[in-house]
This record gives C-alpha cells, sequence and structure tokens, in this order.
C-alpha cells in the first residue's frame, strides 16, 4: 500500500475518457469535473452563435485508499453545425467510494442561428458548483468559456469567451497553479475574411471558447474555431450567397485530481 509522506511528490492526474478509477496511493484528494462544451452554430445564410460551455464541479477534499473505486464518466464535446445548430456537450460525472452522491459537471448547449446562443451546463453536488458561459448573442460569437471562478465568461461578437484562469498561450494545457486550482490556456481571437482564402486557428486554449469566423466569399467554408477543454465552439457566418459555414466543435470534458498535503 502506497502512503504519501512529508517527502514525497503530491501527483495531480488528468483523466479525458471514461473508466473506473482506483486510487494509487492513500491520501486527500481535490476534484475537478469540466463539462463538455457545446458545438458552435455554422450558416451561411444566418448568423452562427457560438456554443455554451460545460458547467465546473469542484470538491475540495475527500479521503481515499487503494481500496477504493470511482465510476467516471467524461463529456465528448459537441459537433459544430454544417449549416445547421451545432449539438450539445456531454455530461461528466464522478462517483464512488466516500462521495454521497454523484459529482456532476454538466455539458454545454449547442449554438443556433440569429438570436439562439448555447447555453452554459451548469454543475451540483460540489463544494463548488459553478455555470459555464453561454456563447455570445451578437455577430458571429465565439464560445463561452469556463467558469472556475464563476459563471464562466459569455463569448463576444467575433471573438470567444475567456477563462478565469488564463495563462499565456493559446493551445496551452490546463495546469495547476497550486494545491486545489486550476488554470487554463488563452481564448481565440476573431477572424474575418472578405475574400480569397481564409486564416483558421484551429482550437482555443484549455477553459476558453473557440472564437467566431466571419466570411463574405464563396471561395472557402468559413469555420469557428474550436473550443479548447470545455469550451464552447465558434459560430461561423459566410454572407455569401449560396456559400457554406461550419461551426467549431466545443471543447471535451475533464476531471483533474489532484492529491494534497497532508
Amino acid at each position: 500500500m502506497a502512503v504519501l509522506g512529508a517527502t514525497q511528490v503530491y501527483p495531480q492526474l488528468s483523466i479525458t475518457q471514461s473508466m473506473t478509477w482506483v486510487p494509487p496511493m492513500d491520501g486527500n484528494i481535490c476534484i475537478h469535473l469540466i463539462g463538455a462544451g457545446g458545438g458552435g452554430c455554422g450558416y451561411g445564410t444566418n448568423i452562427g452563435r457560438g456554443g455554451g460551455a460545460g458547467g465546473y464541479c469542484k470538491k475540495n477534499s475527500l479521503a481515499v485508499t487503494t481500496a477504493g473505486s470511482f465510476t467516471i464518466v467524461v463529456g465528448v464535446g459537441g459537433d459544430g453545425g454544417s449549416n445547421a445548430t451545432g449539438s450539445s456537450g456531454g455530461n461528466t460525472t464522478m462517483a464512488g467510494t466516500g462521495l454521497s452522491s454523484t459529482l456532476t459537471a454538466n455539458g454545454g448547449g449547442g449554438g443556433g442561428a440569429s438570436s439562439v446562443a448555447g447555453t452554459g451546463g451548469t454543475a451540483s453536488n460540489g463544494d463548488t458548483n459553478n455555470t459555464g458561459g453561454p456563447g455570445g448573442q451578437a455577430g458571429q460569437s465565439g464560445g463561452g468559456a469556463v467558469g472556475v471562478y464563476g459563471t464562466g465568461d459569455t463569448g463576444q461578437p467575433g471573438s470567444a469567451g475567456n477563462n478565469d484562469g488564463n495563462s499565456d498561450a493559446m493551445g496551452e494545457e490546463i495546469g495547476s497553479s497550486g494545491y486545489g486550482y486550476v488554470v487554463g490556456g488563452a481564448t481565440g481571437t476573431t477572424n474575418y475574411v472578405a475574400s480569397g482564402t481564409p486564416f483558421i486557428t484551429l482550437q482555443a486554449g484549455a477553459l476558453a471558447g473557440g472564437a467566431g469566423y466571419y466570411m463574405n466569399t464563396n471561395a472557402a467554408v468559413a469555420t469557428g474555431q474550436m473550443g479548447g477543454i470545455g469550451g464552447g465552439g465558434g459560430g461561423a457566418w459566410n454572407n455569401n450567397f449560396g456559400a457554406y459555414a461550419v461551426g467549431g466543435r466545443g471543447g471535451d470534458g475533464i476531471i483533474i485530481i489532484q492529491y494534497l498535503p497532508w
């Protein structure tokens, strides 16, 4: 039986797929759950809105042993709509030894056309339960961001919601800024192309929403930016007659388990 001592390293585990998890050592853990982001809406004849971010659920401390077992479900990001509404992100949950109820971070809603943005996912049964940011309501809006310290940021016209624990690089993965805390990557930025070949950034930083995309040409497909981990996908709009647009995919969910000092 492994037991954490005063001179040992306290590991952080990132779980990105559904599984049965058995603690590798005894100790106290902090658990972070993030639901998957909803996909953005893409339209060639109407304005595409961004998807909502997944909810954030945190259990401050739980005593675990190697005899315990947990059932983990990690939500999958919603698909962006191809000249259609985006789909909702999946829920992230954890249940097992010592938990009186299932920790839940629900997925964000898919973005729609016109004034219908994706809703942020809710959370329940944690010590902290924050709702994800919704997609933006104006323009070819970005996706919502995961809220670590409160409700997540709303996607903005053409750009995206930033995450509450911003770090310094686009596409950076989730990191730990201290025991019991998480940080993410940077938000996406607006993309606008009047003609020709578009510039496409494929994914926002962790916990951030994907940027929206606006085009006015039938030379290429307008594609919303993918949400980072838990973030909503960006909306896309191609205002050229008969043109095509695809919303960004929502970011997948995750569970982060941090062993804590005694």
